[in-house]
């Protein structure tokens, strides 16, 4: 129900057997000019596929449709998954953001596949050295 509303997008994939394999969310946030990507879900048997790139581009897409500007997603690492995780955050943020590893296939690295950056991070967001990364898209073009 909570889909249905004006200020959300919902969209899904389905296989050849009508079978729901992925789902991507928006929500509007700042006045419509930025969408909160949440959720992006793809069934684990179909993942690897593009589906979840696909996706994502529709969602872009749908939010430039309503006069959307950016597209962000917060992406949890709250099991150890990438070099930002279990350290100071609040010491060298920058620098730490700049040289960032990824150990167990952190879902950053997708969004990064997809022309997001990372523009930011929440240290502690999910308690102590457990941060939640933000990675954010401009979906039209920049005016100089």
């Amino acid at each position: 129900k909570e889909c249905l509303s004006e200020d959300r997008i919902c969209r899904i994939a389905i296989d050849e057997n009508d079978y729901v394999v992925g789902w991507v969310g928006g929500i509007s946030q700042y006045g419509g000019n930025a969408w909160e990507l949440h959720p992006i879900v793809v069934d684990i048997k179909h993942r690897g596929k593009g589906i979840g790139r696909q996706l994502v581009r529709d969602l872009e897409e749908q939010v430039r449709n309503r006069g959307g500007i950016t597209i962000y997603a917060g992406s949890d690492d709250e099991n150890n998954m990438t070099s930002l995780s279990n350290v100071d955050l609040y010491d060298n943020l920058l620098d730490r953001i700049r040289d960032i590893k990824n150990f167990k296939g952190h879902p950053y690295e997708f969004y990064l596949k997809l022309g997001f950056k990372i523009i930011g991070v929440i240290p502690d967001a999910n308690g102590l050295g457990k941060p939640d990364i933000f990675l954010g898209k401009r979906v039209v073009d920049w005016i100089q």
